[in-house]
């Protein structure tokens, strides 16, 4: 296990990295409804995770549609809600939430078997990060569908590790998760909304190694799907206070977005909504090939681009790229990285674009 000591991330030099966008689905014409994973594949592909229409589709290099896999249904390729995509060395695994199952293809997608992968719980499902070639899986569990009085609370998740896909899992340990705000609603419910600032775990995969970490503190562990842990990450970042400003402006949209027609009791909410005092200590991250990883920083409430530190397989910082602030990397390759976006209409455009670390 290795120890990278980044120290302040702000300071750090790097250079600017040239990026080259390669196609555009929203450009394309390539129709989309609620992206959950991408995978760049080894032919130069893209595979994307769409799961509101229950399939995954094949991109070639330029954007073309190759091929659509899946499609609603419980019989052999065919997916409930597929949301996780996971590189093999035949092609891919795609996670079925719904069926709790995990189907193979071949990286031009042709059906090779399917697996029963479960979280044992009717009230949250699995989130597998990676997987090796021995069978073993590490996983963690998504979002969690419990409701509080009022106040804040964060969910926890286990860290589970299933020696293969028919066995029971081993808990390697317990992490927390997506922070919440609760308050209550005529009747006698409940409501949540993630607060403003909110901090969340952070949970990237890619083949035989899971990325974890929590943004309550700058701080990232990689590990191997056997549970093995093989890096950490340290620095500091963010943490600013927030500002009296700033979660007026946030309350102000809200109420914005919902419209004039708002009942009292979410008008009521959202101008008590509880937040955190200070801002997450950095927004996300993604795992890339041989323990690369890009880490998204921080950034103040309203402005418009976000810096990605890119930190190459020694550790090191090598590059960044400043992306639009509400924008996600969805995957990264050692040439190539994958966005998501979405415009006023929350229509969304996945973007593949080509960068070099030079030398």
């Amino acid at each position: 296990m290795t120890t990278i000591s980044l120290g302040p991330v702000e300071e750090l030099p790097a250079p600017e990295l040239a990026t080259d966008l390669l196609f555009s689905t929203r450009e394309l014409a390539v129709e989309l409804f609620w992206v959950g994973d991408a995978l760049l594949l080894g032919n130069g592909g893209l595979a994307v995770a769409n799961t509101g229409s229950s399939e995954v589709l094949l991109l070639s290099g330029d954007g073309s549609l190759a091929r659509r896999v899946g499609g609603q249904g419980e019989g052999p390729g065919e997916f409930g809600s597929v949301t996780t995509l996971l590189g093999t060395d035949a092609g891919f695994l795609a996670y079925d939430a719904r069926l709790a199952r995990l189907n193979e293809f071949t990286e031009s997608g042709e059906f090779l078997s399917s697996s029963p992968l479960s979280a044992r719980s009717a009230i949250v499902d699995l989130r597998p990060l990676a997987t090796n070639a021995a069978g073993r899986t590490l996983a963690i569990l998504g979002e969690q569908r419990f409701f509080a009085p009022e106040g804040m609370k964060r969910d926890t998740t286990p860290l589970l590790s299933f020696p293969d896909l028919d066995a029971e899992p081993d808990t390697l340990g317990l992490l927390s998760a997506m922070e919440w705000s609760y308050g209550a609603v005529p009747g006698g419910g409940f409501t949540r909304t993630e607060p403003p600032f909110g901090r969340d775990i952070v949970a990237s995969g890619l083949g035989d190694r899971a990325l974890i970490g929590d943004t309550e503190v700058f701080g990232l562990s990689i590990y191997a799907a056997d549970g093995t842990l093989t890096r950490r990450i340290r620095g500091s970042g963010g943490g600013w206070a927030v500002t009296d400003e700033e979660i007026g402006r946030w309350r102000a949209d809200r109420l914005e977005r919902r419209g004039p027609d708002a009942p009292d009791w979410y008008v009521e909410f959202t101008e008590n909504a509880p937040y955190p005092e200070t801002h997450p200590a950095f927004h996300s991250a993604v795992l890339g090939p041989d323990e690369m990883v890009w880490i998204g920083l921080a950034t103040r409430l309203g402005e418009e681009t976000r810096r990605w530190l890119v930190l190459g397989p020694d550790g090191q910082p090598s590059g960044w790229p400043d992306l639009p602030a509400e924008a996600s990397v969805l995957a990264i390759a050692a040439d190539r990285f994958v966005v998501l976006q979405r415009n006023a209409l929350d229509e969304e455009d996945v973007r593949l674009y080509r960068y070099d670390l030079g030398p």
